[in-house]
């Protein structure tokens, strides 16, 4: 007790951040730090004025055709490039659809470049490093394909290696083009 007594009246002489902390404040500290750092700065960013400005770009963008895309593009690279990227993973990914989108539908009309060395081409690549460095938004469908597609083909590569072991060299490589052929075509062709 009398140890009791002197911890508590020791603590109570001691500033806040020297006082002895239970388990429980030690392990929680790091993940409160983890949340601050990382968590707490992102989200406070997607403050209303940037928002506005976000849907303003993307207005412009929407209303845009080959001949004003640039604009808008610019302006949301603008965008993107103050803030870091996207405050959110549901902002990003409706950005990047929007102005894939856009693209497509431009391309489709004779609005875009031609060939991958425009102008137009190379601000989309620019906006798409600042918001969507590892192209997740447009490879997310082929990696899902190859992930949902990988247990059929590893049965089957089972089987082959069981029932026809000749061919299984055959059957692997057809396997793994299967399954990776369209990431590759959309990392390379994209």
């Amino acid at each position: 007790r009398a140890m009791l007594a002197s911890s508590a009246a020791s603590s109570a002489l001691l500033p806040a951040s020297l006082v002895p902390l239970g388990r429980r404040a030690v392990l929680a500290a790091p993940a409160a730090a983890a949340l601050s750092a990382f968590g707490a700065p992102r989200a406070a960013r997607a403050d209303s004025a940037f928002l506005q400005s976000l849907r303003a770009a993307e207005s412009d963008l929407a209303a845009s055709d080959g001949s004003t895309v640039l604009g808008s593009i610019n302006a949301l690279l603008e965008l993107a490039t103050d803030y870091s990227g996207m405050p959110s993973d549901e902002l990003r990914k409706e950005l990047m659809e929007r102005v894939l989108a856009k693209r497509a539908a431009l391309k489709a009309q004779g609005g875009w470049d031609e060939g991958s060395y425009g102008e137009k081409e190379e601000q989309f690549l620019r906006l798409q490093r600042a918001v969507d460095p590892w192209r997740v938004t447009e490879l997310q469908g082929p990696a899902s394909l190859a992930i949902l597609g990988f247990g059929p083909v590893y049965l089957g590569l089972l089987a082959v290696q069981r029932l026809v072991p000749k061919l299984f060299n055959v059957a692997y490589t057809a396997g793994a083009a299967a399954l990776f052929a369209p990431l590759l075509f959309g990392i390379l062709f994209g």
